[in-house]
């Protein structure tokens, strides 16, 4: 579904609604005792007061008095329990719009982070919504009050002005209404294309804080800080000098309206001088047309905060808005258990903003419990076919079948669930040890855990580090980077799939982690399809099957020995040692 601004608006506001109109009620209260309630009193008590010659009694001219603040009193209790529900209802609206933007990422495919940098997406989630709330809370707080303000203020007046048949003082309040809002429409394309430069300004700043803290080491260890610090204070002056030009185009509405308002109200006061009109009547009047104009300058500030809030609703819709094309089939989806033998079918795969196709036409087929390996100079396409296998991304191209099943018509869940990978990059929560090996399978027991560390090697350092239940913080680390490898092992062991991908599991580790790697891999690879993209040719030099990548062709399979003797390419990947990524 697709959101406009002001549908996906109302969709936070209707799944509040109860608390909403609650609010929206006691609004409509408090506009009716601002723009009617009050000028009636005015008109009907001070001229009972001060214009008749009968004397009044102590306790009625003190309940009489007791009128004006009774009526402030309900405006201000109702105005009051309108902003607090409001409120309460914008808490919620904002808690659920970042829960729903989180959710949207997880099913986003990845061609949508490829051009987006990791501090712009958590400035999307953090403070693009807060934006959106506090919109909502304007919007749906000022949208009843302020109208029916100055609804109530308007029949005020009309009251007035036909009981003393005079409607001069009505005619100057209808015509002076548009020329209130002339600041509003000449300023609001500033204010709006300033916003937008302002929220990509913003999320600068965010991405240059998340890139310095994850290259903390680099930072330092290149003397990097003074460049980090200029970069950010040249980011910040930018922020600053944007904030300061949407500011002074937003603020300069309302001192213009002002001017226009005030200068009404002397004409009136000019016109009520000379027509003789009585002071309670005038009073009541000064009151309405108070109470009429008031609204129209919060009316102008809510424009305002909505022109300055147009940035981050776009980045938002953008989230939302986008489509999910990575899904699993609506009918009959296939959610069996995979035997793991893949038949790849002329395969062609571009990525959305590259310049040609990452693979070209690639065909071949890889049965069950055998072990292949990928090898290939960098960008050979390695990487993007491991990619296509558990559907990060689709092929453009062709089809790949797992068990004769075309993997566009496996349940998505289901597919993943047959596949367990090991990558260069272990990625680690700042959770315990028990948790982080637990996400390979949440049922599992600890002795499980336990058995899986062995296998992997890692019961060992893990005890060392202070047991299970140690909290390993942010990506653990503490660990190293066999550590961390040997962690992943461990986590792909318990999944217990069928499918076992390698991407550089071993690459850039020293000899002894290399060596236990390896040992780990070959407990938890039996009667298991392996794929692994190798860097080393140690890896693979025992592989049922080597596919050599090259420009995003498959330019040869075989064993080992076989490719030494009839490959090129090969032979001069293995006499360099270097099978990279």
């Amino acid at each position: 579904m697709n959101y406009s601004i002001f549908s996906l608006c109302w969709r936070y506001l209707s799944n509040n609604r109860k608390l909403f109109f609650a609010a929206l009620l006691c609004g409509g209260v408090y506009g009716l005792m601002s723009g009617l309630g009050l000028p009636i009193i005015f008109e009907k008590v001070f001229r009972r007061i001060f214009e008749s010659p009968e004397a009044f009694s102590f306790v009625t001219i003190f309940i009489i008095a007791g009128l004006v603040p009774a009526g402030f009193f309900i405006r201000g209790l109702f105005g009051y329990l309108s902003t607090y529900w409001m409120n309460r209802c914008g808490l919620e609206i904002l808690a659920r719009l970042r829960y729903d933007i989180f959710q949207k990422l997880q099913c986003l495919q990845f061609d949508f982070f490829d051009n987006k940098h990791t501090g712009d997406i958590i400035h999307r989630v953090i403070s693009d919504p807060k934006c959106l709330q506090d919109v909502l809370l304007e919007m749906a707080s000022d949208s009843i009050k302020q109208p029916l303000q100055m609804l109530a203020a308007l029949i005020c007046l009309v009251y007035l002005s036909l009981k003393h048949c005079d409607l001069t003082l009505l005619l100057i309040f209808v015509i002076a209404i548009p020329i209130c809002f002339l600041p509003v429409r000449l300023l609001r394309s500033r204010v709006k294309n300033n916003s937008r430069i302002m929220q990509r300004t913003e999320a600068e700043v965010t991405t240059c804080v998340s890139e310095n803290i994850q290259a903390a080491q680099e930072v330092r260890t290149f003397n990097l800080e003074e460049f980090e610090l200029d970069k950010i204070n040249g980011v910040m002056q930018r922020l600053t000098k944007q904030i300061q030009t949407v500011i002074m185009w937003q603020k300069m509405q309302q001192p213009l309206m002002e001017i226009v308002s005030t200068a009404i109200i002397s004409v009136i006061f000019v016109y009520a001088y000379f027509k003789k009109i009585p002071f309670s009547v005038f009073s009541a009047m000064g009151a309405a047309l108070y109470f009429a104009f008031d609204p129209i300058k919060r009316i102008t500030n809510l424009i305002g905060i909505m022109q300055r809030s147009t940035g981050a609703f776009e980045r938002i819709l953008e989230i939302l808005n986008h489509p999910i094309e990575i899904v699993s089939p609506k009918k009959n989806a296939y959610k069996g258990s995979s035997r793991g033998s893949f038949a790849i079918e002329a395969v062609t795969f571009h990525y959305k903003n590259g310049a040609e196709d990452a693979l070209k036409a690639v065909s071949f087929e890889i049965p069950e419990h055998k072990f292949y390996a990928l090898v290939g100079p960098s960008g050979a396409g390695k990487s993007t076919f491991i990619k296509l296998l558990p559907r990060l991304y689709d092929v453009t191209d062709g089809r790949i079948r797992l068990d004769g099943v075309d993997l566009k018509q496996w349940d998505l869940n289901a597919l993943r669930q047959q596949m367990a990978i090991v990558s260069q990059s272990t990625v680690l929560f700042n959770d315990t040890l028990m948790n982080n090996l637990r996400l390979g399978n949440f049922h599992a027991t600890e002795e499980e855990i336990i058995e899986a560390a062995k296998l992997a090697y890692a019961h060992d350092f893990i005890m060392e580090a202070g047991g299970y239940n140690t909290r390993i913080g942010e990506n653990g680390s503490r660990f190293s980077g066999g550590q961390r490898q040997r962690l992943a092992i461990a986590r792909a062991f318990l999944k217990k799939a069928p499918i076992l991908i390698l991407d550089e599991a071993t690459s850039a580790l020293d000899s002894e982690s290399e060596f236990l790697i390896k040992k780990a891999i070959e407990n938890i690879s039996e009667n298991k399809t392996v794929i692994a993209i190798a860097h080393r040719i140690s890896t693979i030099q025992n592989a049922d099957c080597i596919l050599v990548f090259d420009k995003g062709h498959l330019v040869a399979q075989g064993k080992h020995n076989a490719l030494l003797d009839e490959n090129l390419l090969y032979k001069h990947l293995v006499e360099k040692q270097l099978v990279n990524s």
